[in-house]
């Protein structure tokens, strides 16, 4: 009978809670015998900021209509029970959970790199670049001036003037050429450094300046200027080619062109593909209708205004990239272009009111300043991770330094 009773006693106290005498279900939580409530009380405890004190000095009451009201005393009956944080197991909620160490968290890369090499064979395969001959040459040609002699009232229609002997189709590359690699990487590289070169010349205000000057800031003109210029020249393109009706039915994104991707040949520049390399660098494979195109064929510019745009662009970038002096002439150069533009406009074309055309000029190179910024920090990522194994003589013509 004794033992009996000394049985369900027992039962009893494995079915209440040691903390709150509440039910529990005969489980050991943190080494005491509690429910779940206290149990999750006391896991809560540990991230605690302070340390819990009794308002009451320990004479509050620990039960009141079913509710604790001292955390600090629910705690220390937590502890007097035996509960101990040491049984207590990390890392199993999935919202809480570590994150793996996988390759590229392991040793700092991205998992878009593909590893192919190891870093010391990277370094000793670098192959070295000389661009030198390209920069006698651009200083050969300021020294010579413009190509031909031009007559003009402005500065900004000299500009534009000089737009057409030095963009006239040329054939760089044979079209029988079965890849693009990099004798045809350079040839293109060298067509159009010269070019901005020999329409700089047309610029007289430019021309004043010492040689220094003008080769630092044509190492940071040129790609921009080719920029807006392949933009135009594609807009040009495709409202000779597409009738106005059908071209505003085109959705953006619609597909003019597209490269063969197997003739490119990027192994002399990088271990990495051409769709990989994508992520780092701008490499145009296709041709597609994108705002910046639409907005140009919408403007559909004047030789004037593109001269304008052109130059409104390069300056701009230039001043901000180089500070100090370039800063200084590059915005004397833009108020220069801004004078004759109002020239034009109010003069030549007999249209005072041109905010309109403005706007959309400055928006478009606005959109080309914005890419032009977006690549600039792919180019550094590319840096970081050590994508290309070449070194150049002057790598200020490609990156920022």
């Amino acid at each position: 009978m004794d033992s009996s009773i000394e049985g369900n006693s027992t039962s009893k106290k494995l079915n209440s809670c040691q903390v709150c005498g509440q039910e529990a279900n005969g489980k050991r939580h943190y080494g005491a015998v509690v429910c779940r409530a206290c149990a999750a009380f006391f896991r809560r405890s540990t991230s605690f900021k302070t340390s819990k004190k009794c308002r009451q000095n320990g004479k509050c009451d620990f039960l009141k209509k079913g509710f604790f009201t001292c955390k600090c005393c629910r705690l220390q009956k937590c502890l007097a029970v035996g509960m101990t944080s040491e049984n207590f197991q990390f890392d199993r909620d999935g919202y809480n959970r570590k994150i793996p160490s996988t390759i590229d968290i392991f040793c700092g890369k991205s998992n878009l790199i593909i590893f192919r090499a190891s870093p010391d064979e990277c370094e000793v395969s670098k192959n070295f670049i000389d661009l030198q001959f390209l920069v006698d040459q651009a200083e050969k040609l300021f020294l010579q001036g413009p190509e031909s002699p031009l007559q003009t009232r402005t500065s900004l229609q000299k500009l534009a003037l000089g737009l057409h002997p030095i963009l006239e189709p040329k054939n760089i590359i044979s079209p029988d050429a079965k890849k693009y690699g990099k004798e045809e990487s350079l040839a293109q590289l060298e067509y159009d450094i010269l070019t901005v070169t020999k329409w700089l010349c047309y610029f007289d205000e430019f021309q004043k300046l010492s040689m220094g000057l003008k080769l630092q800031m044509l190492q940071g003109i040129w790609h921009v200027w080719w920029k807006l210029e392949r933009i135009a020249h594609t807009a040009l393109s495709i409202r000779k080619n597409i009738h106005d009706s059908e071209l505003r039915n085109l959705k953006n994104d619609h597909l003019f062109y597209s490269y063969d991707k197997n003739r490119i040949d990027m192994s002399w520049l990088s271990k990495h593909t051409v769709d990989e390399l994508k992520f780092f660098m701008e490499i145009k494979t296709e041709y597609r209708l994108d705002t910046l195109t639409r907005s140009m064929i919408q403007l559909s510019p004047t030789d004037t205004e593109l001269a304008f745009m052109l130059g409104q662009l390069c300056f701009h970038y230039v001043g901000k990239r180089f500070q100090g002096e370039i800063l200084q002439v590059s915005d004397r150069f833009q108020q220069i272009l801004a004078d004759d533009l109002h020239d034009y406009y109010v003069n030549q074309m007999k249209q005072p009111y041109y905010i309109k055309r403005l706007q959309s000029m400055m928006n478009i190179n606005n959109l080309i300043q914005k890419e032009v910024h977006k690549n600039r920090e792919k180019t550094e990522l590319a840096i970081v991770f050590d994508i290309f194994h070449v070194e150049v003589s002057h790598p200020g013509i490609f990156i920022e330094i």
